[in-house]
């Protein structure tokens, strides 16, 4: 199995369980198959976390050289890991009606 070469495992079934552990679907046709983007993206993505959490500064240059030249799954960590920046914005404006909930917003939008 390729997926076995990627993810350092021979056994079919414990290849099985990893790609269920992982939430990577596994598609049938004439024979099951997964995305090849998808397992690498799983099995890398332990140290690209370990990078954004040690390294905050240079995560992006480390990310580059571990995808080694793989533009869609880079492309996909940056969409990943940055999309929790854009979750945080706030999407209602609110008014506040006296002094007390306007402290209130101050303290809370810092």
């Amino acid at each position: 199995m390729e997926v076995g070469d990627v993810i350092n495992r021979k056994d079919r079934d414990t290849i099985v369980s990893w790609l269920i552990e992982n939430r990577i679907t596994i598609h049938y046709d004439k024979q099951p198959y997964v995305y090849k983007l998808q397992v690498e993206y799983q099995n890398l993505k332990p140290l690209i976390l370990d990078c954004k959490n040690n390294y905050p500064h240079i995560w992006k240059e480390k990310l580059k050289i571990l995808c080694d030249g793989n533009i869609k799954l880079y492309d996909l960590f940056i969409l990943e890991m940055d999309n929790t920046i854009l979750l945080a914005a706030p999407s209602t404006r609110v008014k506040p009606k006296n002094q007390q909930q306007e402290e209130l917003l101050k303290r809370i939008y810092r």
